[in-house]
């Protein structure tokens, strides 16, 4: 009775899959907005450097880079995971693998949502206090920032990181990643917690059974020879 009452896939198996569902699909919009993001700023990098010929104009936007290139990284990470997650759920060979596994699932999700977590703080200080570097030469002789900043107008460009359509976007969506994902990684311990607790019990049934049978036979043994003694 105790062993058909514990499932393959592993405890609080409906909460379990609504939760990795959602983090995996803020997941994947996290990482498509970080890569469109990435595409996006290496086309507006080549605009303004054409519009700045015969100049030669040095870009440097490195530090919020990094951090986006990082987080787009652990939010496809964490897609990966979740997906896997979920598929091992539902395929039959890997179901009960998949319902052994749940804290281990928790572990490396954590380690995941860590780093999509400490990218985001640095994207965030880059993205609300920073702008890009942007410096024109005309062979060796650097250009004012004044008329770098006259051509910016000109053509409706800006380096400010805050008013950047695409980066403003990724500064928003991945924390609905991080809050959803957290909570995915919470159902999971708690899943394996609960499947811990159901396996230390199942064996100490029959166990149970058994001792109970023992003492009832020892009491029919005592019984019987007290009888023998009367007589």
């Amino acid at each position: 009775m105790a062993n058909a009452a514990v499932s393959p896939a592993g405890p609080l198996k409906t909460t379990r899959l609504l939760t990795l569902g959602l983090a995996f699909c803020f997941a994947v919009i996290s990482g498509s907005l970080g890569l469109n993001a990435l595409i996006k700023s290496n086309q507006q990098k080549t605009q303004l450097k054409k519009l700045g010929a015969p100049a030669t104009v040095d870009i440097d936007t490195h530090d919020i880079f990094d951090s986006g290139v990082v987080a787009t990284v652990a939010s496809a990470v964490i897609a990966i995971l979740v997906f896997l997650f979920l598929l091992g759920t539902y395929l039959p060979f890997t179901r009960s693998l998949t319902g052994r596994t749940l804290r281990l699932q928790a572990v490396s999700l954590s380690l995941a949502w860590l780093m999509l977590f400490g990218s985001m703080i640095a994207y965030m200080i880059f993205f609300v206090n920073r702008q890009a570097g942007v410096k024109a030469f005309i062979g060796n002789i650097q250009l004012p920032d004044s008329a770098v900043q006259a051509v910016e107008k000109m053509t409706g460009q800006t380096g400010v990181y805050r008013h950047i359509h695409y980066l403003e976007l990724f500064a928003i969506l991945p924390w609905f990643c991080l809050l959803f994902t957290l909570i995915a990684i919470g159902t999971l311990f708690a899943a394996a917690s609960r499947r811990t607790r159901t396996a230390a019990e199942v064996p100490a049934s029959p166990t149970t059974n058994r001792t109970s049978v023992g003492q009832s036979m020892t009491e029919k043994d005592n019984g019987s020879h007290h009888e023998k003694s009367s007589v």
